[in-house]
C-alpha cells in the first residue's frame, strides 16, 4: 500500500490550516493548564492543611516541598504560549503576502490599461470601458427600480456591484473626508466609504481599507443604459487592501 500521497495530502492539510490549528491547541492548551493548576492547588492545599496543622510554612518551604506539582501546569501553558505566538506569526506572514500579492497584481493591471489606452487611443479606451461597465451593470440588472431625483445620477459601485443614487459631488466630498482621515488617523475602511455615499458596509468591505501607503482615489465612468438612462460606474484606481489598520 502506498502511502506517499496519504502524507503529502496530510501535510498540506496541516500547511493551510496551520493557524486554525495552533489557535485551536492554544485554546486547549489554555484550559488544559487551568485545569491541571487547580487540581495542583488542590492536592498542596489539602496536604498544607495536613502537615502543618499548627504551624504556618514558609514561602520557601512550599516552594520547596511542592513545586514539582505545577511543573505539569507550567509545561502546557509554555506550549500554549508558544502556539498562539506561532499562529499569530503565521497568520501575519500570510497577510503581508497577500498583500504585496495583490499590490502586484494591481500594478501589472495598471500598466495593462496604460497600453491598452496608448495602443488604441484614449477616446477608443473610453469607449471601450464605457462599454464594458454597460454591459456588466446590464448582466446584474436591477437598476430599474431606482427613482432619479433633482441633481441624482444612478451610481453603480464596481467593487460590490450595488446600484445607488447620489451626485458627483457628494462622492468627491466623500473620497477627500475619507483621505483627510487616512492623514490624520492613518486610516480608513472601505465601510466608511460606503457610509458616506449611502451604501450599506459588508463583511468585506470591514476588512479592507487604505492607509498612509496607499490613499483612496476613484475614477467615474459614464455610460448608457439600455433604457436611455445613464449610469456612472466608481472605479478604484487604488483598490482597498487586507490588513490596512496594521499601524494602529
Amino acid at each position: 500500500m502506498n502511502i506517499g500521497p496519504f502524507f503529502k495530502t496530510a501535510q498540506k492539510f496541516v500547511i493551510d490550516n496551520s493557524p486554525g490549528i495552533l489557535t485551536g491547541f492554544g485554546v486547549a492548551g489554555a484550559i488544559t493548564s487551568a485545569v491541571l493548576t487547580g487540581r495542583a492547588a488542590f492536592r498542596v492545599g489539602l496536604d498544607v492543611s495536613e502537615r502543618y496543622d499548627e504551624e504556618t510554612p514558609t514561602g520557601k518551604e512550599l516552594v520547596k516541598n511542592y513545586y514539582k506539582e505545577f511543573i505539569p501546569p507550567a509545561v502546557v501553558l509554555a506550549g500554549t504560549v508558544v502556539c498562539i505566538v506561532g499562529a499569530t506569526t503565521v497568520s501575519s506572514r500570510r497577510t503581508a503576502a497577500m498583500t504585496a500579492a495583490f499590490k502586484l497584481s494591481e500594478e501589472l493591471a495598471d500598466g495593462y490599461k496604460k497600453k491598452v489606452a496608448e495602443t488604441i487611443g484614449a477616446q477608443k479606451h473610453e469607449k471601450m470601458q464605457a462599454e464594458l461597465a454597460s454591459d456588466r451593470m446590464e448582466k446584474l440588472g436591477g437598476y430599474e427600480n431606482f427613482i432619479i431625483v433633482g441633481s441624482e445620477v444612478l451610481f453603480f459601485d464596481s467593487l460590490s456591484g450595488r446600484f445607488f443614487t447620489g451626485e458627483v459631488e457628494k462622492v468627491n466630498k466623500a473620497v477627500n473626508e475619507i483621505n483627510a482621515q487616512v492623514n490624520r488617523y492613518y486610516c480608513a475602511s472601505l465601510s466608511e466609504f460606503y457610509y458616506k455615499i449611502g451604501l450599506d458596509s459588508t463583511e468585506f468591505s470591514d476588512s479592507v481599507g487604505w492607509n498612509t501607503d496607499e490613499l483612496l482615489e476613484v475614477s467615474f465612468t459614464a455610460t448608457l443604459l439600455s433604457n436611455n438612462k445613464p449610469a456612472i460606474q466608481i472605479s478604484y484606481n487604488k483598490n482597498p487592501i487586507r490588513g490596512y489598520d496594521r499601524c494602529m
